[in-house]
Parts: structure tokens; sequence; C-alpha cells
């Protein structure tokens, strides 16, 4: 029973996994598409591109099966990515993009009495490409506050960590700067919770930080 069991779960989760990197192609197609499209959009909406760095935080890492025996320390994590900011109105936009995410992790098993001690601890790099879906509301001319879906894909291999490749979310409130000339500064703190929409029981991460970046409205090139 507890074979048949396993074997069910382990085709569900393996079904899952090509789904959620069929559904990340076509996430991506949708995104290149978009990006298309708005280079040959003339309007008054922003219209921008950028590079993006985020760290100086932590991810704690919590439930699952593997919780039982091991714990979990984050050690530190950086993200670097392009994103695509698309206006809807004069306060609401769209932004999506394509992120590269490393984690550093300690894990240290539970050792008992009488327990055979095979590990001490050990570090291993947990490593995701992030494909965010979010909206952000700007106010106060300064300001906004954004929020949204977080496709990951799991691109690393390791025992200790449960494949994490599937949807999370994430929210922040930050600070950007426009130039006249056509670049933007924005300073981006943030709340990420990595893959919470699977099937089954598994390791959740939650990173915390700060994300900084620099966009450029392509509109200033459109028009010359």
């Amino acid at each position: 029973m507890d074979t048949a069991f396993f074997c069910l779960m382990n085709k569900l989760q393996n079904k899952l996994y090509v789904m959620n990197y069929r559904v990340f192609k076509l996430l991506l197609i949708i995104v290149c598409l978009t990006v298309q499209t708005s280079l040959n959009a003339q309007n008054q909406l922003s219209n921008k591109v950028g590079i993006t760095f985020s760290s100086l935080g932590d991810s704690d890492i919590f439930g699952g099966i593997n919780s039982v025996d091991f714990n979990y320390k984050g050690t530190g994590f950086y993200t670097v990515g392009i994103n695509y900011i698309r206006g809807l109105n004069k306060w609401l936009e769209l932004e999506t993009g394509l992120e590269y995410s490393r984690h550093s992790i300690r894990v240290t098993p539970d050792i008992y009495p009488g327990m055979e001690v095979f590990m001490r601890t050990e570090k291993v790099g947990l490593g995701l490409l992030n494909v965010p879906a979010t909206l952000r509301a700007n106010f106060l001319k300064y300001f906004f506050i954004n929020g949204g879906l977080l496709l990951d894909l799991d691109v690393s291999d390791n025992i200790y960590i449960e494949n994490q490749t599937g949807i999370g979310g994430i929210a922040g409130l930050g600070v950007n700067y426009d130039f006249d000339f056509g670049l933007s500064v924005f300073l981006n703190p943030y709340i990420k919770a990595h893959s919470w929409i699977y099937v089954g029981e598994r390791q959740k991460i939650l990173e915390k930080g700060f994300r900084l970046g620099v966009t450029y409205d392509i509109r200033r090139i459109i028009k010359k």
C-alpha cells in the first residue's frame, strides 16, 4: 500500500514538473511577444526595460518531509535579472521579466541519542529561474507598491532540498526616480514566497530582501 502510494505521488510530481516547465516556456513566449508589441507602440504611457539586482536580506526554509530530519538555515542569496515595465494608465504599471536567483543554505542533521552520524553540516546551493508577473501602483510621485505572481523553475540538483518548481508570490514597497533623459532608478524592499502552489507537502522558501533596478524608457529610442 505504501509503495503504491509513493509511486503514485512520484508520478504526480513528475507530471506537475513537466507541466510547470511548459507553463514556464509559454510565459516566456508571452513576455517576448508583449515586449515586441510594445516596441511598436508610441503613446504617453511608460515603456521601460532594465536590469535588477536583489540581495541584502535572508531566506527561510520550512515545511516538507526533509525538514523532519534536517535543520535549514539560509546564509545568503542574490538575484540578477532583466525587467520590462509597461504603463497601463497614469498610475498603474505591469512589470515582468526574467531573473536568476542563487541561494546558499546550511543543512544540519537532527542528531538523536544512539543515532549513527553520517554527516555534520553541509552547505548547498539552490538555483531558481523566476518569471514575475506583477502590478505596480504609483503614488505621491516617487513611491509605489507592487505585488503579483512568481513562476519558479528549479535549475539546481541536490538531495537535501526538495524541487522548488512551482508558483509563488511577491509583494513590496518602493521608491522610484525618473531622470529627464529617460533613465530611472528604483529601490524596492520586498518579500517573496517561492513555490507555494504545488501538489503535496514539501519545503517552501520565504525570501526577504532589497531590489535595486535601473531602467530606460524605450520611447526615447522609438522617437529618434
